[in-house]
């Protein structure tokens, strides 16, 4: 029960009492007053009766008798008594109980407020001399109509109060409950749908003084309950922030990616949802370019990197784009419903600002990006895009490139079927094929060779039931992840010398540079080549133009060691490392190639031709040939 109907309540209970309360006084009262009246009447009748029976002129029987009974007739008095002093009655008129006709007060009544019997007795006397006593008792009929036609009129008027209070309590409920809704129950529900930025609606005047403090106090409320909102929402939008954002670059991490690409492949069923692309990019000298300058300044180069990257993409797909740093070196963003000849341009749009951007690490030259692209499709599993992101990286980080790594889903399905290009499927490969023997060498000739009998040889991997096997180019980039290079670097130099000693000729093959700064590694070579002299003359090395300039000590120390059997060298991607000039009489290859990027630049940039005339300049003095056709 609510609290104003328990006030109404006991309010009318209250009143209900205190109407019954007068009702019984009043009635009481009625009551007192008429036994008063009656035992007034009768002593003064039997007082002014005796007076006249007392006079001689009235002392005859006959006389005594007839005023006797003109008294009775007047039907005031119940018995009226004439006896004389001995106490024997001479005349009496008595009325009998309940034949008089006169009374209109029901029985009930009669019997629940009884009137006393009021009875009045005087002498009549002569002189000095008793002649008798008259006695007379009230007859109450009139008495008991009045009294019930007023207690009927006070009950009545009781009855009409209560019904009167009555309607006035259900008017009162019907205003307050109004006047609740109105002033109070409305500005509260107001304030509960009200945004946090919104106003209540303008307080008007209340019927009560009460009720216009209360919405006052219910305004103040909202406002303090407004500003703690708007606080809370502040709270709340900086933990999400916190939460989402990456504290360096402003930029969203990988939480907020990993949400974001499991939405778009989980949102809906296969074939029915939003195909896309994911693109991730690498800064693989970030641990060089920290102890090469201050925190703040790399700071502000990777906020300024983010910029430039954000700005592209909003171009192409406008304000909602996003760009994601997942850790400290990788970033990534997700390009949804757009088909791959698009989402290349995209990737190459990013690549140039990268490329742009990258900044002088001394004598190692510019710091390098890797970048990759990938597809997805709706109902796809999370793990297996991350999968092939990071098997396209791994083969971005392995060929050394500035291009964009495309590797889509169908490709990568195609080449390791049911196993997934994750690393523990790649780690168990490789190490089957490891313990197994399953590798084998891949020859073709050289066509950069100035000699018909040089061959290239390309490691390859034979696995039991697979229908073609794996070239070098797939799964080096793994092992270089895993740290498994060395061990199939070294397969690749025992099959070679191998095949140098069934075959003529020269042969070239490709050693990673993971595998070079393993010092186990260089004492595994030396012993398989100082077990084969003359094969080892007729083999060459082919080395990363990147790791003489990045890893100068431990390259040249291995340089020298191949010298030491009689091992040549050959240098690659010598335009993607043109510092590499500086340290060719270190390691005094036989060959270096150029790739086809410089030399279409020659034709247009003075630099270009320079730098082409220095690479042949210096090749001459260490008798080392250029290539010029072939590619990186």
């Amino acid at each position: 029960m609510s609290l104003l109907r328990q006030l109404l309540l006991s309010v009318t209970l209250a009143i209900l009492v205190i109407l019954a309360g007068a009702t019984i006084s009043s009635v009481g009262s009625a009551r007192q007053y008429l036994d008063a009246q009656l035992q007034a009447q009768s002593d003064s009748t039997a007082t002014s009766l005796a007076l006249t029976l007392s006079q001689p002129s009235n002392q005859d029987p006959t006389v005594r008798e007839l005023l006797i009974s003109v008294l009775f007739d007047s039907g005031q008095f119940q018995v009226v008594e004439f006896l004389d002093p001995t106490g024997r009655i001479l005349i009496r008129r008595e009325i009998e109980d309940g034949s008089d006709d006169r009374v209109n007060a029901p029985g009930w009544f009669s019997h629940l407020l009884p009137l006393e019997r009021h009875e009045a007795q005087r002498q009549v006397t002569n002189g000095w001399t008793q002649l008798g006593v008259v006695r007379l008792q009230a007859n109450d009929a009139y008495a008991r109509n009045a009294l019930w036609a007023s207690t009927a009129r006070i009950v009545t008027l009781t009855v009409g109060a209560g019904i009167l209070w009555g309607l006035f309590v259900f008017m009162l409920m019907r205003w307050l409950r109004r006047a609740l809704q109105d002033d109070v129950t409305a500005r509260v529900q107001a304030m509960a749908q009200a945004a946090a930025g919104d106003d209540l609606p303008p307080v008007r005047h209340p019927a009560m003084v009460e009720l216009r403090e209360v919405a006052q106090i219910i305004t103040r409320t909202h406002e303090r309950v407004r500003a703690t909102a708007a606080e809370r929402q502040s709270r709340i939008e900086s933990l999400e922030l916190e939460l989402n954002q990456d504290a360096v670059t402003g930029l969203a991490n990988r939480k907020y990616f990993i949400n974001e690409l499991r939405r778009l492949l989980e949102q809906s069923k296969p074939g029915q949802g939003e195909d896309g692309h994911v693109m991730l990019f690498r800064q693989c000298d970030l641990q060089s370019i920290n102890q090469t300058m201050s925190r703040q300044v790399v700071d502000q180069w990777l906020r300024n990197m983010g910029r430039l990257v954000l700005e592209v993409l909003r171009e192409r797909l406008g304000q909602q784009a996003w760009l994601a740093r997942l850790n400290g070196s990788d970033f990534a963003f997700i390009l949804p419903m757009m088909p791959g000849p698009m989402a290349v341009r995209v990737a190459q749009a990013v690549g140039e600002i990268l490329q742009a951007q990258r900044i002088q690490l001394g004598q190692a030259g510019l710091c390098r990006w890797r970048m990759v692209l990938t597809d997805f499709e709706a109902g796809e599993g999370l793990s297996d895009v991350l999968s092939r992101l990071d098997e396209a990286l791994m083969r971005a980080e392995s060929a050394g490139h500035a291009d964009v790594e495309y590797l889509p889903g169908e490709d990568l399905r195609g080449v390791t079927g049911s196993r997934g290009g994750g690393e523990q499927a790649w780690r168990a490969l490789l190490r089957s094929a490891l313990d197994e023997g399953w590798f084998a060498l891949a020859t073709q000739r050289d066509p950069s060779a100035d000699v018909q009998e040089r061959a290239q040889g390309l490691l390859t991997l034979h696995e039991p039931g697979a229908s073609e096997p794996l070239s070098g180019y797939l799964f080096m980039p793994p092992a270089v992840r895993l740290g498994l290079s060395a061990a199939c670097d070294v397969q690749a130099i025992s099959l070679g010398l191998g095949w140098l000693r069934a075959h003529r000729g020269d042969l070239v093959l490709r050693v990673s540079l993971a595998s070079i700064l393993n010092e186990e590694f260089r004492g595994e070579v030396a012993g398989l080549l100082a077990e084969a002299p003359d094969q080892s003359a007729r083999l060459l090395m082919d080395l990363d133009s990147y790791g003489l300039v990045a890893h100068r000590a431990p390259v040249v120390a291995f340089a020298s060691m191949l010298r030491q059997h009689g091992v040549r060298l050959g240098l690659r991607r010598f335009a993607e490392q043109p510092e590499a000039l500086l340290y060719l009489h270190e390691i005094r290859p036989e060959y270096i190639r150029v790739s086809g990027n410089l030399l279409a630049a020659q034709a247009d940039s003075p630099g270009a031709r320079r730098l082409l005339e220095a690479v042949r300049e210096t090749a001459r003095e260490i008798g080392a040939a250029v290539d010029l056709a072939a590619g990186s």
